[in-house]
């Protein structure tokens, strides 16, 4: 062989025919096997019927003795043309009494052995240089797969020795592969390949057609004398693989706005993931866990459909089902129709699928009656008392967004409802060798302690993108290169996501700003009193963003911003977000908002999201009092065009897709996975016109950003697992305090435990601890025990899902602390009035500070668990003196604005002495006449000294917000004044 072939795209075409024709179910066949008339390789397709199903044969073979098989071979291509390939495939289909499998997959247990003899009949093809057109017939393809002489798949092959890459390949499919072909039509797949990548596509459509990679890292590993390519054709074209794709991943989606309905193939990542998470679930049975650690954009819903329909169908090598159901944790409705659709592709049998929609019975039916897959949220199992009517049933639990609500109670209640009596006095009594407990209050804490460890009958398949260190160590598996740490069992990372254009990179247009103001002397502040440094800053600068002057300052700035830079983008239907710190702020922003939007005319509404009612300044704000009627489900009216903005307080800021959003607007402190989590409410590609996102951040540095992206832009693992130790010690510091005693604890427990006695029951017992104890504490020390008893339910709650021993002990103390934690009367933190009252808003500024990219680093991370063992060792809040407080915070937060100052006091000065301005106050005009008349009055106030006020009527003309807010600030101003020379 010459150099020259050595490097060829025959070596390539050579290389993948050779290793797949080494299979017993695949053969080599020529292109004048194939008919383009019946396309079909009717030999091929004959010589399978006949020999599967001889019985179904002789029917048909009587019925049509003239021309048999090509009689047989014009109605398949019938069938084919009017159903589609993949219908066929799946359903075969009858006629004149005959009923006919085109495909015999695999049977899922191997019970059926005349079924599996069938299925290993099948035939698979590969055709080299295939020509393809009738119309013409020079045109080739490099190769073809054929199943059965059914058309399956065409690949194109390039080689980067010839100068041609996959990009090539791709080009030669849009430009000169006719879609309306209809051998191209009746093909389920397009392989793209080159010796380095791979891409596909299921639909031609000429310039419109999408090919999506399918790689197995942004750029394919090296693999020692192969092609790095070579696991399309080692693992995927495979044909025990071809075919369990066939049977149990291809389905059909319609696009909502089309109303067209496309093909999904799996991507290569979710293959890999579901492939092997059910392999490790078939080898080991039910008992483990596992974390999926995959970015958004990494096609989710479709992984947990998949996962869930071959979990319910899984059988080990005994040809025993490993699970008896499946239950599918989620509160997504779009998951829910999802994965019902899907599924019905799959499966011949109705009510495969049952959402539980209703109450907490239906799931209690769908429990007893075994149905194999089921959709609930995980509240639901909290009101399931006990099901002895599921004895031994062994259960598969896909957690749609593992989250800290899987790392609490609420899990708890979900093993419960799926454990019999006798599965759990199983797993007591492998513990129980010494122990000779007959107290039946310990037996029922020994039970409720077990619940919540892992069980052997229940495996848990957890998916998140922004793993938290309590999920890596709950659902995680030990990692190899880690004597104590934990990672995913698989991976897709946001690296590869944004890099293969699944989801934006949120990062590329961020924009911080930072806040200046001034404290001034307060005669009434005593300047000797000590203060909590911290606390003091915190509340000082928490006091400065909730004022009025700040919100509308910022809500200017946004408003403007929108208009000028947001409400074009995506053909002119953008979106954003404003997240805020608090429900309060929530609603002083949707005020601001609307009183903006009036005043500047903008042809645009806004939405609030926050839970509950706020009340300001005497007032009751709710949701619906301020969106209206009309806006009961928020993210459904946030869908119209009349709504451009959704203002956020802990809501929305997780599991929100909303593809239109672009803009987000931060003016609350984010950190670790919640600025993931936020931020990536942007990162929906959506339409193709929306090629970016826009964050300005007023808070958060691009410093803080970085940081806690970058544990969640590649593989994340955690170093270390939590030390049970830590609840001990705990434990200890909180008796140390003396607000309860060990007979407090024990008391409850045989009202709580042993009778059974509601909660308002035990009120008088914690409200005696409350009042003879725990009032008595200092301010300081209140704090102090509240926190470290939150961290101890907190902990418990987690650690006890971790650990394999049983102690009633902690359990006592958590069950006691939950509800004494609810008893403890909450003092809210406050800025003393005196020190409220030297903020100088009048010197309050908001300055662009940072503007740019956020790069991150293309590394693996490593999230570090606490090392607090549990005793105290928290650093206490050192104490300043209230003037190095004050000073400390001038420097960091103050700006001089001499000209600006200057400005605003001789403005003031001029439109007070004007009488035409007070003229048109004083008569009955409209708002916006007196408006124009101020802005006129300033303007001509300022020309008469422009030499004076250059620099700021420069930055009227080019800082658009800050002109809005000047002129709005300053009509606000003359107003009041007006109104209070009138009275």
């Amino acid at each position: 062989m010459s150099h020259k072939d050595q490097l060829s795209e025959q070596v390539l075409e050579s290389t993948i025919a050779d290793f797949l024709t080494d299979s017993p179910l695949y053969s080599v066949r020529s292109s004048a096997d194939f008919s383009l008339d019946e396309l079909l390789d009717v030999g091929a397709l004959i010589d399978f019927v006949r020999e599967t199903q001889p019985k179904e044969w002789k029917k048909y073979a009587r019925e049509f003795p003239q021309n048999t098989e090509l009689v047989f071979a014009q109605l398949t291509a019938e069938m084919i043309n009017a159903r589609g390939t993949l219908e066929v495939l799946r359903k075969g289909f009858g006629t004149h009494g005959a009923t006919f499998k085109l495909v015999y997959f695999k049977p899922a247990s191997g019970d059926n052995a005349d079924h599996l003899e069938k299925y290993e009949k099948n035939r698979f093809a590969v055709v080299r240089q295939f020509h393809y057109s009738k119309k013409t017939p020079d045109k080739s393809l490099d190769m073809v797969i054929l199943l059965n002489g059914i058309p399956l798949l065409t690949m194109e092959l390039k080689n980067h020795f010839t100068g041609q890459n996959v990009r090539h390949a791709i080009t030669q499919y849009i430009k000169t592969r006719d879609p309306r072909e209809p051998f191209l039509k009746a093909c389920l797949v397009h392989f793209a390949v080159d010796d380095d990548a791979v891409f596909m596509t299921t639909g031609l459509a000429n310039g419109n057609t999408k090919f999506l990679p399918f790689n197995r890292d942004i750029k394919n590993p090296v693999i020692e004398g192969k092609f790095a390519s070579s696991y399309l054709w080692e693992e995927i074209l495979q044909a025990d693989s071809l075919l369990n794709i066939l049977q149990s991943y291809l389905h059909w989606v319609k696009d909502e706005k089309t109303g067209k309905e496309r093909l999904i193939f799996p991507r290569y990542h979710q293959l890999d993931a579901v492939r092997a998470l059910l392999a490790d679930a078939r080898a080991h049975g039910p008992g483990k866990n596992y974390l999926i650690q995959h970015s958004a954009g990494s096609g989710k819903s479709n992984s947990i459909a998949w996962l869930a329909h071959q979990l319910a169908n899984l059988f080990n090598d005994q040809n025993e089902p490993v699970f008896d159901s499946v239950i599918v944790i989620t509160d997504r409705r779009i998951l829910d129709k999802q994965l019902q659709d899907t599924i019905e592709q799959f499966q011949q049998i109705k009510g495969v699928v049952t959402k539980i929609d209703k109450n907490t019975k239906q799931l209690i039916k769908a429990l007893v009656r075994g149905d194999k897959i089921i959709i609930s949220t995980l509240q639901k199992f909290g009101f399931i008392e006990e099901l002895d009517s599921l004895p031994g049933k062994k259960f598969a639990i896909i957690v749609d967004e593992a989250h800290s609500s899987q790392t609490g109670e609420n899990v708890k209640d979900l093993k419960l409802a799926l454990t019999t009596e006798a599965q759990l006095t199983a797993v007591i009594e492998q513990d129980e060798e010494n122990r000779e407990d007959s107290d039946p209050v310990e037996e029922e804490l020994t039970r409720i302690i077990v619940a919540r460890q892992k069980l052997p009958h229940l495996s848990f398949f957890a998916f998140t993108a922004t793993p938290k260190p309590k999920t890596m160590e709950l659902f995680g598996i030990p990692d190899a290169g880690s004597k104590t740490g934990y990672r995913a069992f698989h991976y897709y990372t946001m690296r590869q996501a944004i890099a293969e254009g699944f989801i934006l990179d949120v990062l590329k247009n961020y924009v911080t700003y930072k806040t200046y103001f001034e404290l001034i002397e307060n005669e009434k502040a005593d300047d000797q009193k000590e203060f909590e440094k911290l606390k003091a800053k915190r509340l000082l600068v928490g006091y400065v963003d909730s004022h009025e002057h700040a919100i509308r300052k910022k809500a200017h700035i946004m408003l403007n911003h929108f208009m000028e830079k947001t409400i074009h983008k995506i053909n002119g239907t953008a979106k954003a977000m404003v997240v805020t710190r608090s429900r309060a702020h929530a609603v002083l922003y949707k005020l601001a908002f609307d009183q903006i939007i009036k005043e500047e005319g903008y042809p645009i509404g806004c939405l609030v999201a926050f839970s509950g009612t706020v009340e300001i300044g005497g007032t009751k704000y709710t949701e619906e009092s301020m969106n209206g009627p009309k806006a009961k489900d928020i993210s459904e009216t946030f869908k119209g065009a009349d709504y451009r903005a959704l203002i956020v307080a802990n809501k929305f800021q997780t599991g929100f897709d909303q593809p239109l959003l672009h803009t987000m607007y931060v003016d609350k402190k984010l950190g670790g996975v919640s600025t993931v989590q936020t931020l990536s409410r942007l990162n929906r590609t959506g339409p193709p016109s929306k090629q970016d996102t826009m964050i300005l951040d007023f808070v958060n540095t691009q410093e803080e950003v970085q940081r806690d992206f970058q544990d969640y832009y590649q593989a994340t693992d955690l170093d270390k697992g939590t030390n049970p130790t830590k609840l001990y010690n705990m434990k200890y510091e909180l008796e140390k305090m003396g607000v309860y005693t060990p007979e407090d604890v024990a008391q409850f427990i045989e009202l709580f435990v042993g009778k059974k006695l509601k909660s308002e029951k035990l009120q008088p017992l914690f409200q005696k601890i409350v009042d003879e104890r725990y009032v008595r504490l200092s301010r300081e020390d209140k704090g102090t025990f509240r926190k470290e008893l939150s961290s101890y339910v907190r902990q418990y709650a987690f650690v006890s899902q971790i650990v394999t021993f049983i102690d009633v002990e902690l359990e006592k103390l958590y069950l006691f602390a939950k509800l004494l934690l609810k008893q403890l009367p909450y003092e809210a933190e406050t800025l003393p009035r005196v020190v409220a009252e030297m903020v100088d808003m009048d010197k309050y500024r908001v300055q662009e500070e940072e503007n740019g990219s956020i790069l991150l680093s293309p590394e693996d991370a490593t999230l570090e668990n606490t090392s607090n063992d549990g005793h105290k060792g928290r650093k206490e809040d050192e104490k300043e003196l209230l003037q190095i407080i004050v000073t400390e915070l001038n420097e960091k937060f103050q700006i001089e604005f001499d000209e600006g100052d200057r400005v605003v006091n001789a403005m003031k000065d001029k439109l007070i002495i004007n009488d035409s301005l007070k003229a048109s106050f004083a008569a009955d005009n409209i708002e916006d006449l007196k408006r124009m008349k101020l802005e006129e009055c300033i303007q001509e106030a300022l020309l008469e000294n422009a030499e004076e006020h250059l620099g700021f009527m420069a930055k009227l003309e080019t800082d658009k917000a800050f002109g809005k807010f000047f002129f709005s600030e300053m009509f606000k101003w003359y107003k009041s004044m007006s109104a209070e020379a009138g009275k």
